[in-house]
């Protein structure tokens, strides 16, 4: 948590709190984590030529992101499929009415709530809190997310193939190679089932599960980049390198898994046969060690 260094005030925790009590005043109900986490990452961005307040906050999946740890007095519940709202936990902040800081945060509060208002509320916040994106990657590719979650709901690619794979195409040449050259086997991989199930005409809800796996993957180390994160604790830092070796196993299984359910036909991509290899042996690995355990199935099912 971090606080002025000259009155010792934690300028997050007072803003969270005032931002808490008037979104409630002003639109009654929850305030929904979204919101929270565009308002507390645009404030700091737009505060800190005049005053850093040193937000703990990085880039991951969802845009710029306080890292909730970080803010003990903010509790986050879960509420059905993508949402989240947020509340605040213990006692008010005690702090400075007249401190010059609090008015440009009241300030601030007013005009991100005119701003972002409405049914597009959600929409436009994230719009400009990705204005700020460090990467243009960040943006191609939310393009393309955004397209398959609407296509999601049908069941082939059909005709929006073409559309798919000119966003596809556009994003991954904006993608940070020099930045995230540890990633390039699984990024050249990705592309490779991606482009092969585009081809294949798989079903949108198929290509929009691949490009959130592989966002996710990404994401992880997105926040890790030095351009990505302010005012995070080595500890964190450590904690979340940590994640990375998991991460890159489960990707490898998604890439072998999506390699061989997006396959229709022979195919002669040397990539494509020696991930359905690679995914055929850890079938079978998994079926052995079943059948120690368990017995053989098939034994089973026929005695």
């Amino acid at each position: 948590m971090a606080k002025d260094k000259v009155n010792g005030t934690d300028y997050v925790k007072v803003a969270t709190y005032l931002f808490f009590d008037e979104y409630r005043k002003e639109r009654e109900g929850d305030v929904p984590g979204v919101m929270y986490n565009k308002f507390i990452t645009l404030l700091y961005r737009e505060l800190k030529p005049e005053k850093d307040i040193g937000l703990p906050h990085c880039w991951y999946r969802w845009g710029d992101t306080v890292v909730a740890r970080c803010v003990p007095y903010v509790t986050w519940e879960r509420r059905g499929h993508g949402r989240t709202v947020v509340g605040w936990n213990g006692a008010a902040p005690i702090f400075d009415h007249e401190d010059g800081v609090v008015p440009l945060i009241m300030k601030n509060i007013a005009e991100f709530m005119a701003r972002h208002s409405g049914g597009e509320a959600h929409g436009t916040a994230k719009d400009e809190v990705y204005e700020g994106a460090p990467f243009k990657f960040q943006n191609e590719y939310r393009k393309l997310r955004e397209s398959l979650e609407s296509l999601s709901k049908n069941d082939l690619i059909g005709n929006r193939a073409e559309h798919v794979g000119g966003l596809f195409e556009s994003a991954m040449r904006e993608f940070p190679k020099k930045e995230f050259k540890q990633i390039a086997d699984e990024r050249e991989k990705f592309e490779t089932v991606f482009r092969m199930g585009l081809a294949n005409n798989a079903s949108s809800a198929d290509m929009s599960d691949f490009a959130e796996l592989f966002w996710h993957f990404f994401c992880h180390h997105l926040r890790m980049n030095e351009r990505c994160h302010d005012n995070v604790t080595a500890e964190t830092l450590r904690t979340w390198a940590e994640d990375i070796p998991w991460e890159a196993v489960r990707m490898r299984h998604f890439l072998q898994d999506f390699a061989e359910k997006l396959s229709r036909k022979a195919t002669g991509d040397p990539t494509i046969i020696s991930l359905r290899e690679d995914w055929k042996r850890r079938m079978d690995r998994a079926d052995a060690l079943t059948e120690s355990i368990l017995g053989d199935p098939a034994i089973e099912r026929t005695g």
